[in-house]
């Protein structure tokens, strides 16, 4: 249930209730003696699920610090649990990405590579591509181009090879949609704007209307491969989109991308197009405008 607000409302509206449910409910129920030691894991491996959202969160809204804490106990709690899949998983994706968001690509291959050589063979299928594609963004935000296409490509015969019945419900979200999301940040990073346009459609295409964030930052992304080829009409048309999407989820990092949006296309500010996409973020998305400013100002 909180995963399926966070996914449609964004963080800030549940953040709290998470971090409550966690410091009261779940430490309550670690204090009670298990009846066995399957009671012990299930509890532990919930705990932990809960710890990775909160997580999660705190990236969002904008705490990395936090974020690594949460990610930490989970960390420990898959220790209890015996779950060394999951613990790469963290490891790998969520310190991974982690890294990445905070501008940090190398501590990202660390953490990843880390993860793959502990995991070994623990991890399915499913799981073995998605650590692989925090390997090739970060090898793509450090200009690796043969490096990322190899992983890029070793990532997607992988998944494809994968049975999301035979998954742990909790990596089954993985499909072609956001290893697509994933490539499309590679190619990005390495400058190729029609590829990663390509791969945003299929990310677009195959995700659910109700994941608003994921959305909102795919269409912030699109309008910045837009930007990038030189087609400001199609920018501020993908940028409108990211606003709107932006506007209905309480989340700091589509803030984030809108905003980088909006400051980019304001040396463009003559043009219709972009003024109106500037008034629009400036009616239902403010926050991202003020942001915006202190990004101009800042430059």
């Amino acid at each position: 249930m909180f995963r399926q607000l966070d996914h449609t409302h964004g963080t800030r509206q549940y953040r709290r209730q998470v971090s409550s449910y966690i410091d009261n409910e779940l430490e309550a129920l670690l204090r009670r003696p298990a009846s066995d030691e399957q009671v012990a894991r299930r509890r532990a491996r919930l705990t932990a699920g809960f710890c990775e959202l909160a997580g999660y969160q705190a990236v969002d809204t904008g705490s990395p610090d936090q974020a690594q804490a949460y990610y930490q106990r989970a960390l420990t709690l898959t220790a209890v649990s015996n779950d060394q899949a999951y613990s790469a998983y963290l490891v790998a994706v969520n310190l991974g990405h982690l890294a990445l968001h905070c501008g940090d690509p190398e501590t990202a291959l660390r953490w990843a590579g880390s993860a793959q050589a502990a995991a070994g063979t623990a991890v399915s299928p499913a799981i073995r591509p998605a650590i692989t594609a925090v390997v090739a963004r970060a090898n793509a935000r450090m200009r690796r181009e043969s490096e990322a296409t190899q992983l890029i490509v070793q990532a997607e015969k992988l998944l494809d090879v994968a049975d999301r019945q035979d998954e742990p419900a909790w990596i089954r979200y993985f499909n072609h949609a956001y290893l697509a999301d994933e490539v499309a940040h590679c190619l990005h990073d390495l400058g190729r704007a029609p590829a990663a346009r390509s791969q945003l459609a299929e990310a677009l295409s195959g995700v659910g209307e109700d994941r608003v964030r994921r959305r909102a930052i795919d269409a912030a992304l699109l309008a910045a491969t837009w930007l990038r080829s030189g087609d400001l009409d199609r920018a501020c048309a993908a940028g409108r989109e990211a606003v709107a999407y932006a506007a209905r989820t309480g989340s700091g990092r589509c803030v984030e991308r809108v905003a980088g949006v909006l400051a980019d296309v304001q040396v463009h500010s003559d043009y219709a197009p972009v003024r109106e996409l500037r008034e629009f973020a400036r009616a239902v998305l403010p926050e991202a405008d003020d942001v915006a400013l202190t990004l101009l100002s800042g430059a």
